[in-house]
């Protein structure tokens, strides 16, 4: 962070969370007097869902950046991390990972939902499937398309806005300023990773969230900048419309997105050494040098 700085970056975390408490609040109160709150009422779950990204992530990180810029004369697009666009390698790293990761994300889905309490726990796991039946029951109106408009419609608002909406407020936001404070990268990395899944309040879908939350993390630190975490969000929500689209209509038998690898021991393997290798592969050179872009 600058020397001019009069906000330390705990500051800005704290003024990002007030925001996005006082925003979600709002936001509950204006669509529940406008739909009511019935979690089975496609528009009220359509509206929450482009009120929630709009007004509870990207707000707060918006009205620090406006903040930033006139107490500590920084430009908007430094908090934002938009001052350059995504490099066609860094696209491409993206897509291919996306790829080559599905089966070993599969597999890691898989597990984390057979995970088993022990008995004196039971009530416990009993009450998370309960919330996590909740979730996917909610969620599924946002995956129930029954046209090829509303298909195209659904992956704008789950894929591009919500990838969007969390990317700006969890990588931009909490990690960009954590960036800027000088926290370790890989640190500051990992605490907004397990921030982001455990925002979710969805346990037994708690390690792979984390596991995505990471891979967004660190694309900032290797690109510089956040359109390429909003690339990768979007590509990873976006199928899933696509997928669920495509099963509803019967062109393909099953979701292969969720299936491929998902039990398949030395396939997931398989699928996450290659992935590490080709991380590894593209990352050695950052695609842009961040920390110019921090100071």
């Amino acid at each position: 962070m600058s020397s001019k700085s009069s906000f330390s970056w705990p500051m800005k975390i704290l003024f990002l969370f007030c925001g996005m408490l006082v925003a979600l609040f709002v936001v509950v109160l204006v669509i529940v007097l406008m739909f009511g709150a019935d979690t089975s009422n496609a528009s009220y779950v359509i509206a929450m869902s482009v009120a929630q990204n709009l007004m509870v992530f990207i707000l707060p990180v918006v009205m620090l950046a406006m903040m930033s810029r006139r107490a500590e004369l920084l430009p908007m697009s430094r908090t934002l991390w938009m001052a350059k666009g995504p490099t066609l390698k860094s696209v491409a790293l993206v897509v291919l990972v996306w790829v080559v990761a599905l089966p070993a994300m599969n597999y890691v889905v898989e597990w984390n939902q057979s995970i088993e309490f022990p008995s004196w726990l039971q009530g416990l796991e009993e009450e998370l499937r309960a919330m996590e039946s909740d979730a996917a029951a909610t969620s599924s109106h946002l995956l129930n398309a029954q046209s090829l408009g509303m298909m195209i419609f659904m992956v704008l608002v789950v894929g591009v806005l919500t990838g969007m909406g969390e990317e700006i407020f969890f990588r931009a936001g909490l990690l960009g300023t954590m960036l800027h404070g000088n926290v370790n990268k890989h640190v500051a990395v990992w605490v907004v990773a397990i921030v982001f899944s455990a925002i979710h309040l969805q346990f037994f879908g708690f390690v792979p969230r984390m596991l995505l939350g990471a891979w967004l993390g660190y694309l900032l630190v290797w690109t510089g900048e956040v359109w390429t975490p909003i690339i990768a969000h979007a590509l990873n929500n976006g199928s899933i419309v696509v997928a669920a689209y495509l099963t509803n209509k019967n062109i393909i038998s099953c979701n292969y997105l969720e299936s491929v690898g998902s039990s398949n021991h030395w396939l997931a393997l398989g699928s996450a050494v290659a992935t590490s290798l080709l991380i590894v592969l593209f990352m050695r050179k950052p695609a842009r040098t961040y920390n110019k872009l921090t100071k």
